[in-house]
């Protein structure tokens, strides 16, 4: 599919499900309970039935078909419902960090915020054509900058909101966890320092794609020069390796095997999905000097 078909086919798969979420909570009136707060009542989360039926259901519909038919507000359109995503989201984690409940209705709502906000950036501004990749030049400020909130943005997301989804779905439906963290020290050590590794070899790699590429890791505004520096001389993804030590040490210090097998099921899904895209583009854009750069550092194992 190209990055046009791709955004709309999202936009109408998120109104669908959206619309049998509400439909589940409506017609199954326990499962209320395992999107809220348990001491609140139900009207609670059911009384966000409308604006979720006009901003997520009817919205993703309007901007999908907008999107499709090329209408000349399609941009304006992708970037307001990415924005009014957000707010429901930063309710939901909101609600999450005061009341250390309700992780699994966070971790929904920032996944959709984040997938809409990524279909915002696939189908660019009024001034862009849609892309999956697209390179952007940037100074060596702003890139830095870009580069180090996206990282925040990523790192809350995947090692913090999700993770705890997991955990709670995890004890809610009675999956075992691995040997308390406080009554180990060796593992709580063993987790942080394995995390702490892992998160300096992403800050490196960052800051790496950053000042010698000048754009970030982030495929829509990837980096405009083809970086062999840094931890890239020995491994040619440490970003995805850090990303997935860090997912592994958080289970880790958890004691969650499903935390641990959502991390390793990442980089599956980023070696089957997102690296042939990515090394397609840097074939295509940099062709030898890639072809080269890749006989010579591996994938995965560090030369």
């Amino acid at each position: 599919m190209n990055a046009k078909q791709i955004v709309t086919s999202y936009l109408i798969t998120q109104a669908v499900v959206t619309a049998a979420w509400w439909g589940l909570l409506w017609f199954v009136p326990s499962s209320v309970g395992w999107f809220q707060p348990e001491s609140w009542p139900r009207q609670s989360l059911l009384g966000f039935w409308l604006a979720d039926s006009l901003l997520l259901v009817a919205g993703s519909i309007v901007t999908a078909i907008a999107i499709a038919t090329r209408k000349t507000w399609a941009s304006i359109a992708i970037w307001s419902l990415a924005a009014a995503v957000w707010y429901p989201t930063f309710y939901c984690i909101g609600v999450s960090i005061i009341t250390d409940e309700a992780w699994i209705a966070a971790s929904l709502m920032v996944s959709i915020a984040g997938l809409t906000l990524a279909m915002a950036t696939i189908h660019g501004t009024p001034n862009q054509l849609p892309a999956t990749i697209r390179a952007t030049p940037m100074t060596r400020t702003s890139a830095i900058a870009w580069t180090f909130t996206q990282t925040a943005i990523f790192w809350g997301i995947f090692l913090w909101i999700l993770p705890m989804g997991i955990i709670e779905f995890q004890t809610r439906t009675g999956w075992p966890f691995l040997a308390h963290r406080f009554e180990h020290a060796g593992q709580t050590a063993g987790a942080i320092t394995l995390f702490a590794a892992a998160s300096m070899l992403g800050m490196w790699s960052g800051w790496t794609m950053a000042t010698h590429g000048d754009g970030t890791p982030l495929p829509t505004a990837t980096a405009a020069k083809l970086v062999v520096s840094g931890p890239y001389r020995f491994v040619r993804n440490p970003m995805a390796v850090a990303g997935i030590v860090q997912g592994i040490a958080v289970g880790w210090y958890w004691g969650s095997v499903a935390v641990v097998a959502y991390a390793i099921a990442g980089g599956f899904v980023w070696h089957g999905c997102v690296r042939p895209v990515e090394e397609a583009d840097l074939s295509r854009r940099f062709g030898e000097s890639y072809s080269q750069y890749k006989r010579h550092v591996m994938l995965w194992i560090p030369r």
